[in-house]
């Protein structure tokens, strides 16, 4: 077991631990489930142990369910059962606060992350699952926003249940792919996809947000300003719960390789990101992390919901 501490602005320090579950596969994605449990992605492995493809050749991504035991590491990891496994890459989960929908990531028809019928481009989107006890995670629907032209994933979940924050590349997004979020309301509709703005989104790639109940906006971009490749960012609220500009996150949780998926526990002060640093295992690699200090707090994010 690797463990590392550091400080940083005289009053905080991380301590990060590499899991023992990382092996040379990539492992991302990660999700808070109930209070012990976590989603994360990986990619799925035929009976030889090899890495199944679609017919592209493109990896197929799936969700692993594991349980938090009190060092951090993730155990008894079990393959999340829902989609199809072995025609679609699902990946990425959000779980509503009470526990009742699930939204992930995939792809139209299982053909890997895009891909072209008669000139026509499919793209990931999400779907919504819903649990229904005795019988688990069942009644997948795409949600309504997404456009088939362009693609949606990487979903999550504000702590009050009322907004839907997801990555996407369509037109009004200044970047590569750009955060966005919609209401949800009571009725189980979605209002139009509004971009976060300037003071979240950049004119590269955001990607992997994930909402604490801090109400602190984190995820990942590849900006200029930062140490390199993929950091993970933070974004606050301000009174007119409008996000304030966004500040990146110390080392280590960054480095000059893809540091992403960033979640944490604020109560407890400890969470998980993926990173590629050479350090690691693999591909990416999650590691757990605490901190010596509570996060700064945030404003939880309200919606106008009836």
């Amino acid at each position: 077991m690797l463990v590392c501490t550091y400080s940083f602005s005289q009053t905080n320090s991380y301590d990060i631990v590499n899991l023992d579950m990382n092996n040379s596969n990539s492992h991302y994605g990660l999700a808070f489930y109930q209070n012990s449990k976590v989603f994360f992605s990986a990619p799925i492995l035929d009976f030889r142990n090899i890495k199944r493809k679609d017919q592209k050749k493109h990896l197929i991504n799936s969700l692993f369910e594991g349980k938090r035991n009190s060092e951090g590491q993730i155990v008894d990891i079990k393959k999340f059962q829902g989609l199809n496994h072995n025609q679609l890459n699902t990946s990425n989960a959000a779980v509503s606060p009470n526990g009742k929908y699930i939204y992930v990531t995939t792809n139209y028809n299982g053909k890997g992350d895009t891909y072209k019928v008669k000139g026509k481009s499919y793209n990931l989107y999400i779907a919504r699952g819903e649990f229904v006890e005795g019988k688990g995670w069942i009644n997948f629907k795409k949600l309504p926003f997404c456009n088939p032209n362009y693609s949606y994933g990487h979903p999550a979940v504000s702590p009050d249940g009322n907004i839907l924050f997801f990555v996407s590349n369509i037109p009004s997004a200044k970047g590569a792919t750009d955060i966005f979020k919609v209401n949800l309301t009571c009725d189980n509709e979605y209002s139009v996809p509004e971009n976060l703005g300037d003071l979240v989104n950049s004119t590269r790639k955001e990607m992997f947000p994930f909402m604490g109940k801090n109400g602190v906006l984190y995820f990942s971009s590849d900006r200029a300003d930062g140490f390199g490749a993929l950091d993970v960012y933070r974004a606050e609220l301000d009174v007119n719960y409008k996000f304030k500009q966004a500040k990146i996150l110390p080392r280590p949780i960054n480095s000059k390789y893809d540091d992403f998926s960033y979640v944490i526990d604020v109560a407890n002060n400890e969470g998980y990101f993926s990173s590629k640093r050479p350090s690691g295992k693999g591909e990416d690699d999650i590691y757990y992390f605490t901190v010596s200090t509570d996060e700064k707090p945030g404003t939880l994010l309200v919606s106008n919901k009836p």
